[in-house]
């Protein structure tokens, strides 16, 4: 990371098909931990580091830190980088999967439990999206992208020396800081959503409080380890 840069970090992979989804599985300590030692080799200056308020993002950041070198280091919350409540979306959508437990169910039936969640989860987001049911939800789409937006601002705000800032956060702030910069239509976003790789890493160049992208969803540090099963997208 170079002075002026906030580097966003997607969590590692969750524990997804579980009861309780927000926490790293194994191989998402292992990500995160991955990232920290390439980092490590760079010799990057210190950062400031932010995280959103979920488990998994803490854990991210926990790890990366620790494998970094730089641990114990403060980490600043900030609950503006949490991603969207899934579990409403999806029951908004499938009533029948209103409780947790009864689309773990689901999935442990199906074949191919990923691809399915995965069509699930993408109707769904498409009628959160879609502005005519933003009273149904705790928080609408127009709400959680000016949440993000915010979010991004007081990241952007933390550092007045031009130095590094690196955030702990999911996909959904991710795509939608970067809809943001480039100015991309709703009707795409979903593009950046669904190709966000976990541990990934997306650079954003801070010019006199103008973010431009530098960099979008890069895993080299997980590239360089030959492992296949590195590379997730829940």
């Amino acid at each position: 990371m170079s002075a002026g840069r906030i580097t966003l970090v997607r969590h590692g992979q969750a524990s997804f098909g579980d009861a309780v989804y927000d926490r790293l599985s194994p191989v998402g300590i292992r990500q995160a931990r991955l990232l920290g030692e390439w980092w490590a080799l760079r010799a990057d200056p210190r950062p400031v580091v932010v995280c959103g308020s979920l488990r998994r993002h803490r854990e991210t950041a926990e790890a990366c830190l620790d494998g970094w070198g730089i641990s114990p280091c403060e980490i600043h919350e900030d609950g503006g980088f949490d991603e969207f409540d899934h579990q409403e979306v999806l029951a908004r959508h499938a009533p029948d999967f209103a409780r947790p437990e009864d689309l773990v169910r689901f999935l442990a039936e199906q074949p191919d439990a990923r691809r399915a969640f995965q069509r699930l989860f993408a109707d769904a987001v498409a009628r959160w999206a879609g502005g005519g049911n933003d009273g149904e939800y705790r928080e609408s789409w127009p709400g959680f992208k000016a949440r993000c937006v915010q979010a991004l601002a007081r990241a952007a705000a933390l550092r007045d020396d031009g130095g590094p800032v690196v955030v702990f956060t999911s996909g959904g702030p991710i795509g939608t800081a970067v809809q943001h910069i480039l100015q991309v239509p709703d009707s795409h976003v979903f593009d950046l959503y669904w190709v966000l790789q976990n541990a990934s890493v997306t650079r954003l160049d801070n010019r006199r409080g103008r973010l431009t992208l530098s960099s979008f969803n890069g895993v080299p540090h997980l590239e360089a380890a030959s492992d296949a099963a590195l590379i997730t997208y829940r």
